[in-house]
């Protein structure tokens, strides 16, 4: 078993991204692929974190409207949105948890992104990607 004391906080991802409960779908979809990324926060309107958006929750919501389309199309528009495919209250970390925590998190939910939360504001983010990068000394 590896362990570190390492902190979230030395090594997540601090320039956050946020999403809107509202959004829509074709919306998010765009901002996952143009800014190569695979998960979105989702706070409400005074910044608090209520939930958690993946570019796997698009998938399966966009092939969740596929399936049940008449026609097997489905425009992409304001129908679909942030709330419709997000986790809602989702896992997090403080900053001040260690990278360990970070790493029986993501086994245990079978996650691959936290949310970092300071009070009720969200101050960061971590993924396995950035796990990996640490212990590989990238």
């Amino acid at each position: 078993m590896i362990t570190s004391t390492v902190a979230v906080s030395d090594i997540m991802t601090r320039n956050v991204l946020f999403a809107k409960p509202g959004q829509a779908f074709a919306e998010i979809a765009r901002l996952f692929a143009e800014m190569d990324i695979h998960h979105l926060p989702v706070t409400d309107e005074d910044g608090k974190l209520i939930g958690i958006i993946s570019a796997n929750d698009v998938m399966r919501g966009f092939s969740r409207r596929l399936f049940n389309s008449p026609d097997g199309s489905i425009p992409l528009d304001q129908s679909l949105t942030v709330a419709d495919l997000m986790t809602s209250n989702p896992v997090y970390l403080t900053p001040a948890n260690s990278i360990q925590k970070a790493a029986e998190l993501f086994a245990r939910h079978r996650i691959q992104c936290l949310p970092v939360v300071e009070g009720t504001k969200v101050v960061g983010i971590i993924t396995t990607r950035d796990l990996v990068k640490h212990f590989a000394g990238i």
